[in-house]
């Protein structure tokens, strides 16, 4: 059997104590609370799980889904959903099946688990689009939406997160759809009043899709988007940590409105995060880096770059966090593992340490939050 020791992330507290591990479960937890070299010892938290992810460690879902999975986990992320952009909905069908298919041939291999598949659009609001292409979009219809989904409920497909914008014509007839078809309906890239987004609550969807970014703000006369994903405990908010995409003050309030079970991090990164570039290109566009952020470079001589995702991996966001004293380190991390599992209906299995969840689990040295193990199944992937 192995085992691990240290303080263990256990109900958002750092307790030490070891961990037993026997085939790929966590077979046994033995606290030791009065240690005298509880400071010394590494923190072993859950593996992270990221609900928004385009591409990692020079690879994407559609091109080397494997190679994106085998980067992740090295990086301390352990499941995640991978994000696909708008297409056409018949093909953006199609890219779900393939990337569906590869993700059910990596399931017994030391790498991330994919656990489902996440589709930013197309059916968002062209106004709050962002860094999506426009041209890209679709109208809301449920007959668009069914060759996305293709046969019966999906499940071919693996689709298990889908935002829009519940503004839109026909949104409310996909979001009824979707809850039938057990699909997760997060809302995003929206110019949303606050009645319209919580009917969509209401309807039966469950998360909001980068809290503060491409979404309606909050105005004391009109709450928007963010004060609906602020204050409505149905909603679970995803929220990237880079602390460009929001600020540290932003950021500070969103955690004091939903606490650290309210918020999921994600990353919301792209194919050059992960390898230290400074630029990469793909789909056809030049991306810069700066700071874990990535960019289009800017449309004018003199302009500002335009914001394009992330070159980060939520352990280096929770870093960033801790580091800007926004987050405590359990705050961080139960933002980064516990929480987006919840979000999932999957923390039976992962996003926390139990007897009987998996054992993806994760070994930071302090100080600095250093990983020193990743753990998939029980195997050491580092």
């Amino acid at each position: 059997m192995k085992e691990l020791r240290g303080r263990l992330l256990l109900d958002g507290a750092l307790v030490a104590g070891r961990i037993g591990i026997d085939k790929g479960l966590i077979a046994r937890i033995e606290l030791e609370p009065n240690t005298r070299d509880a400071d010394s010892l590494p923190v072993i938290a859950p593996g992270l799980v990221d609900l928004h992810i385009h591409g990692f460690a020079g690879s994407d879902p559609l091109d080397d889904l494997g190679g994106m999975a085998r980067g992740l986990a090295r990086h301390g992320t352990t499941a995640f959903q991978p994000t696909l952009f708008p297409r056409d909905p018949e093909a953006l069908g199609a890219d779900a099946e393939r990337v569906w298919s590869a993700a059910q041939a990596l399931a017994e291999t030391p790498a991330a688990r994919v656990v489902g598949l996440h589709l930013e659009g197309p059916f968002i609001n062209p106004e709050a689009a962002g860094a999506l292409p426009v041209a890209d979009l679709a109208p809301a219809s449920v007959a668009g939406l069914r060759k996305i989904l293709g046969p019966a409920t999906g499940d071919g497909r693996g689709i298990r997160t889908i935002t829009l914008a519940p503004e839109i014509a026909g949104a409310g007839d996909l979001i009824r759809e979707l809850v039938r078809a057990g699909v997760r309906v997060s809302l995003g890239h929206s110019r949303a009043k606050a009645a319209e987004a919580r009917a969509a609550a209401r309807a039966g969807a469950v998360g909001a899709t980068h809290l503060f970014n491409a979404m309606s703000g909050l105005h004391h006369r009109e709450a928007g988007l963010v004060g609906v994903a602020l204050t409505e405990s149905a909603l679970f908010a995803e929220i990237i940590g880079d602390l460009t995409h929001v600020g540290a003050d932003a950021f500070e309030v969103a955690l004091a409105a939903r606490g650290p079970e309210g918020l999921c991090l994600v990353s919301d990164a792209l194919r050059g995060a992960g390898t230290g570039c400074d630029v990469f290109h793909w789909h056809g566009r030049e991306h810069i880096v700066r700071d874990g952020t990535s960019y289009y470079p800017p449309a004018e001589p003199g302009g500002e770059p335009q914001l394009a995702g992330t070159a980060c991996s939520q352990l280096e966001m929770v870093r960033k966090l801790v580091k800007a004293g926004i987050a405590t380190v359990p705050e961080a991390l139960t933002m980064a593992s516990a929480t987006p599992a919840r979000a999932l209906d999957l923390d039976g299995e992962l996003g926390s340490i139990r007897v009987g969840a998996r054992a993806d689990l994760i070994a930071l040295e302090t100080p600095g939050l250093l990983l020193a193990r990743s753990l998939v199944g029980g195997c050491d992937v580092i």
